[in-house]
This record gives structure tokens, C-alpha cells and sequence, in this order.
């Protein structure tokens, strides 16, 4: 299927691994210009070339932090300068800490959120300008299945992703009209990272074997296994696409049938 994606102009967040870095590659795949963030720029070179290799038009980094607000203005006008604008927004995180309600303190609570939410809402407010002149834009937000089906030791994830769901769903109807959809992706099980820092706790906390803890996590599971990232990847090339423009407003479960959600 043809995507349009030619000539497109994608800045990701949390881009040098896990879901962050397969929705670049699969954009560079589709032949987008791409600025991959991340919070170190030295690092994250070698990414830039693998993107360029897979076919992105152009392929740059660019210094985000997202835990500390000052990186966020200053990374999104060196993607614009480098890129020319911003069409797809990719809004990716790193996820909070995994414990239970009484095993998270306060100062937990506002890490997570000014990790995991606001420096989104600081972004959209520098992106969306560029989308708006354009008539054209795609806003990815990467939550979780969490919030369709509550996991267990996740309210951090399970509340703080909520939130972003409900910004994404008014987002999607304010700037629908100047051609901007906004979804989010709610991935289940991936087997990335992110996937083993879970497992990884689970065992220490439990006191698991690494395939006791893997069972807890696929448990829910029909599909009966960890995603691949590179499906991830397609449906964030999809939802950025011409032939994705009528898909707005949506939280689109990608978990193997866990959340069992319409």
C-alpha cells in the first residue's frame, strides 16, 4: 500500500530503542524525513545512519530530555530547522516506575507526571503551530493497554496514561477541522526494554523464575506471546499516512487480544 509518506517530516520522542525506535525505522522505511529525540545526541548518531540506510529522506537527532522542560522548545525548533516542519508527531515516553498503590510516595506521583505528561502537553504546544500552517498533521501518542484493562503494580502507568488519552481525545476534536488527527497507541506486551525492566520486577518483587514471571505477563494474553516491534511500527506509519486521515480521536489497543475491549 502506498503511504504518501514521502516527504513528510516525523519528530519522535524516546526514540533510541524499544517502540520509539520501530516507529522511526518504519517511517524512514516509507521514505519520511525523520528527527529522532533522545538525551543523548553523541549516542543516538549510529541510529541516525541506520534510519538513513533504511530510506528516510533525512535522518537527524535532536536533544530532548523529556524530565527537564527547558530540552523540549529548543529540541522541537531543531527538528524544525533541520527538517523544515513537523507533519507526525510521535508522542513516546519511557514508563513509570511498576509498584503498587502504597508502594509509590508523592515524589513518585509528580516524576511521573512531569515525565509522562506534561512535557507532552509542552510539546503539542510547540508543535501544533507548525501543523496548523500546514493543514496537515499526525499526533501518535504511545500510552498503554492499561488503559483499557488495569494492570496489576502499574497505577502509575494505568493513571498517568489516562490523562493523555483524555488530552489526545480533546485534541482530536479541537484541531480536526485543519486537517490534524490525534490517536493513541495502547501497547500490550512488547518485547522490548521496557518489557524486561517488567519482567525483570516482577521476579524481584515476587519472587519469580523469569518464566513464572513471563506467564504472569502473557497470563491475559490469547495471542500467547511478546509483540513484535516492528508491527508497532506499521501501524504508526498507517496512522501517519494520507490513508490514515480519517482515524482520529481513537485509543487503538495493539495487545494480542489482552484488554478484550471493543
Amino acid at each position: 500500500m502506498e503511504m504518501g509518506l514521502q516527504g513528510k517530516r516525523a519528530l519522535i520522542t524516546a526514540a533510541s530503542r524499544g517502540l520509539g525506535r520501530a516507529a522511526a525505522l518504519a517511517l524512514a522505511r516509507e521514505g519520511a524525513s525523520v528527527a529522532v529525540a533522545g538525551r543523548n545526541l553523541e549516542a543516538m548518531q549510529s541510529f541516525v545512519e541506520e534510519l538513513r540506510r533504511a530510506g528516510a529522506a533525512k535522518a537527524v537527532a535532536v536533544g530532548i530530555d523529556l524530565s527537564k522542560r527547558a530540552t523540549l522548545q529548543s529540541g522541537v525548533h531543531a527538528a524544525v530547522e533541520a527538517l523544515g516542519g513537523i507533519d507526525v508527531f510521535v508522542a513516546n515516553t519511557g514508563g513509570p516506575e511498576s509498584a503498587p498503590f502504597l508502594g509509590v510516595k508523592r515524589e513518585g506521583w509528580e516524576e511521573a507526571l512531569n515525565e509522562s505528561l506534561l512535557p507532552m502537553v509542552d510539546l503539542c504546544h510547540e508543535i501544533l503551530p507548525h501543523m496548523q500552517r500546514d493543514k496537515f498533521g499526525r499526533i501518535i501518542f504511545v500510552t498503554t493497554v492499561g488503559v483499557k484493562i488495569v494492570q496489576p503494580n502499574m497505577v502509575l502507568s494505568d493513571s498517568i496514561r489516562l490523562a493523555v488519552v483524555g488530552m489526545a481525545k480533546s485534541l482530536s476534536i479541537e484541531f480536526a477541522h485543519e486537517g490534524i488527527t490525534v490517536n493513541c497507541l495502547c501497547p500490550g506486551p512488547f518485547a522490548t526494554d521496557r518489557m524486561e525492566y517488567l519482567v525483570t520486577s516482577s521476579m524481584e518483587r515476587d519472587q519469580l523464575s523469569r518464566s513464572d514471571a513471563e506467564k504472569l505477563w502473557l497470563g491475559e494474553v490469547p495471542a500467547g506471546k511478546f509483540g513484535d516491534p516492528d508491527d508497532f511500527g506499521a501501524m504508526v506509519a498507517f496512522l501517519s499516512s494520507q490513508r490514515g486521515g480519517f482515524i482520529t480521536g481513537t485509543a487503538i489497543a495493539l495487545d494480542g487480544g489482552k484488554s478484550r475491549a471493543y
